[in-house]
């Protein structure tokens, strides 16, 4: 996801920490793939000698394709860790993701097993159709309505950990670093909030005397996946948690901005690989490792785009939206949210029938009008269908090359702000959203994980540690194991 700036009054967040189909190409080469061709293994009697598994890490690559370790070699990429993984571990060749595709609700998807219309965490940005939160994300755990990971293994006495993962600010474990920025580009002096936040406390101020570049390079909201790690190979090797789950975008940052799979995307892959060799070698030294199953996972893809569209300029334009002198948003009929791929139309009165006609009339011109940047218009049984917003009386697919903003002023349709940008929160029928998943660790098989959704990694890491979910709306998958 883009980083955003928000300010946030403090008190608040101490209080929570105390208490038809569409193909939207990945610009991606065709080649044969190098990942084992090996289908699903059945389930069998552990190998003798192989130890039960009391510990899962998950590594979440934000915006990593199943290309970087399906076919490594057709980018030229250097992932010798993801090789490994892929060749002797088990893995997907893409999941379905949730709607929309982004960080957010793809995160919480991975934390509960559910989708967004079940867990409540509906986008990256907030409800603020008055423009009261510029920037603000949906940082806090207490806005997610089902359990958690977290919340399941630490009711059954195991310990939990948390680095930079979306939506944690609150939550209860025993190491908790959360994803959460009052403004960006972060500062130093920012940074002091989220060291004072952190559990337990003092965490960050060890890591920072452990690793020297740490404190200048942990500056939400940009905390580089070195730092990240940094923090987790510390938790590991000190703490020996039972759960944890770690959070890592350099990837998404640079593929946003350079293409998928495309210019400084490709470094940031390889470096994400090295810290997940930095996590294996950490768990090695925690004398964990032959008790742990890693568990390398994305929360969406990336497809380009080389146009914008501000669909709030047609609200405005119908009197759906009213400003004042300065552009400030004084009233509202009808409200966007955007999420890059697709936007959530509501409507402020469900009986405003007039509303909801004009609404529904305007967008589904548009998708019908060739050129106009909308490919699909969703109704409410369809965004239920699919996961998504109950509360949502619409939702607009953005076209193939086309980019949804939000705002109410300025121009209807602009360029993108880069010529490589990329982004993703189109819905599952667009390929290149296709999450990663791979599973790896000395009692896990080698083969290929079928038929996955990204609601079913909550419920395969329950079933890994002995737990369960019993909230989840996905399934466990069927991980070979030795």
């Amino acid at each position: 996801m883009r980083r955003t700036s928000a300010l946030l009054p403090i008190l608040i967040l101490t209080s929570l920490i105390c208490g038809p189909f569409v193909s939207h190409s990945a610009a991606a080469p065709q080649a044969t793939r190098t990942a084992p061709a090996t289908k699903s293994a059945p389930q069998k009697a552990r190998t003798p000698g192989v130890s039960p598994i009391r510990h899962v890490i998950i590594v979440s690559v934000d915006g990593m394709m199943p290309e970087t370790y399906l076919q490594p070699g057709a980018y030229g990429l250097k992932v010798p860790t993801l090789r490994e993984i892929a060749a002797n571990g088990a893995y997907s060749e893409g999941l379905v993701p949730v709607f929309p595709s982004v960080t957010y609700p793809s995160h919480t998807a991975i934390a509960t097993g559910t989708n967004p219309g079940t867990h409540g965490i509906m986008s990256n940005g907030t409800w603020d159709p008055m423009g009261r939160l510029p920037g603000a994300v949906r940082w806090y755990t207490v806005d997610i309505r089902v359990p958690t990971l977290w919340d399941v293994a630490k009711a059954r006495g195991l310990k939990t950990a948390l680095i930079y993962w979306p939506a944690t600010v609150g939550a209860r474990a025993a190491a908790v670093v959360q994803e959460f920025w009052r403004q960006d580009p972060g500062t130093e002096d920012d940074a002091k909030l989220n060291f004072a936040l952190a559990i337990p406390p003092g965490l960050l101020d060890v890591v920072a005397a452990r690793f020297p570049n740490f404190r200048k390079n942990f500056l939400p909201p940009r905390v580089h996946d070195t730092e990240s790690t940094d923090i987790a190979v510390h938790v590991i090797e000190t703490m020996k948690p039972n759960l944890l789950m770690l959070h890592i975008f350099d990837v998404d940052h640079f593929q946003h901005q350079d293409g998928p799979l495309a210019g400084r995307g490709l470094e940031a892959l390889e470096t994400a690989d090295q810290q997940i060799a930095r996590i294996i070698a950490a768990a090695k030294e925690a004398g964990t490792w032959e008790q742990t199953a890693l568990v390398v996972v994305s929360d969406h893809g990336h497809a380009r785009y080389t146009q914008r569209l501000r669909p709030g300029i047609w609200l405005r334009e119908k009197g759906l939206i009213t400003l004042d002198d300065r552009n400030r948003v004084t009233g509202w009929k009808a409200w966007l949210l955007p999420s890059t791929g697709s936007a959530y139309i509501y409507v402020k009165d469900k009986d405003d029938q007039e509303t909801r006609r004009a609404v529904t009339e305007l967008f589904e011109e548009a998708a019908a009008r060739p050129g106009s940047g909308v490919a699909r218009v969703f109704n409410h049984n369809q965004i239920v269908a699919m996961g998504g917003d109950p509360e949502a009386f619409l939702a607009i697919e953005a076209a193939t090359g086309w980019a949804i903003i939000g705002g109410f002023t300025g121009d209807l349709v602009s360029p993108s702000t880069t010529p490589n940008a990329a982004g993703h929160g189109w819905p599952a029928s667009v390929p290149a959203m296709r999450p990663s998943l791979l599973v790896y660790g000395p009692s896990i098989g080698q083969g290929e994980i079928q038929d996955g959704r990204l609601i079913d990694v909550a419920p395969t890491v329950a079933g890994l540690l002995g737990l369960k979910m019993e909230k989840a709306e996905g399934k466990a998958l069927a991980v070979p194991r030795k």
